[in-house]
């Protein structure tokens, strides 16, 4: 290997420590994370530079764990049930080149495999909460390509009904609501050096029974 291309290795080394070391730090609402690959000094980065949790065309980091009845008719006994769906999230990846790197390196376009949900609780679960019960992690297969130099924003399940469903029949509390953290592990590739590397991101929500009611 060629001296440029060894410090080249170190840099990138240095460059994933520094991000290893940032997704150990405490959660970040803006999803802030990134991963390395690529061949020799051609290096190539994805970064989750945004993840904003979305309900009902609208964004909000409030998960909504129960369906309620908005109206009842008192002659006929029909209901009128509140919008009740995912929680979903637009999640931002960007793919740029190594800060070291020249206009000669290649850029390498990055494939998405896969991705899972890992779900966290912020300490202390709320006085007067009856239960912060743990939910279980999601996992997803993933066919996402971020082209070199440019950004997709790609919506998927945040929190999906059947973690919600979890939630309630696991105790959790409707009305004090409890914080957690959702993060996000994208297996991810360089498409053309079979580089693959993960990728993480995370943003917090609260859940609770919250009224969605027109």
């Amino acid at each position: 290997m060629r001296y440029s291309q060894m410090i080249q290795q170190v840099l990138k080394g240095l460059f994933l420590v520094v991000l290893l070391l940032a997704s150990c730090s405490s959660p970040s609402d803006d999803g802030a994370g990134g991963g390395c690959g690529g061949s020799d000094a051609s290096i190539t980065c994805l970064n989750v530079t945004s993840i904003v949790p979305t309900y009902l065309d609208k964004d909000t980091s409030n998960v909504d764990a129960l369906q309620d009845v908005c109206t009842r008719d008192p002659v006929t006994g029909a209901v009128t049930l509140e919008p009740f769906t995912d929680h979903n999230a637009n999640v931002t990846l960007v793919n740029m080149q190594f800060p070291t790197s020249t206009a000669a390196d290649r850029a390498f376009d990055i494939g998405i495999t896969g991705y899972s949900v890992t779900y966290t609780l912020n300490p202390p679960c709320p006085t007067g909460a009856v239960g912060c019960p743990p939910l279980t992690t999601l996992t997803s297969g993933a066919s996402i390509v971020v082209a070199a130099g440019q950004t997709v924003t790609v919506t998927l399940p945040f929190v999906p009904i059947s973690r919600k469903t979890q939630y309630v029949q696991a105790g959790g509390n409707l009305n004090t609501p409890p914080s957690y953290t959702a993060t996000y592990t994208f297996t991810a590739h360089t498409i053309g050096a079979n580089d693959t590397f993960t990728v993480q991101g995370s943003a917090q929500f609260t859940i609770a029974d919250f009224n969605n009611c027109p």
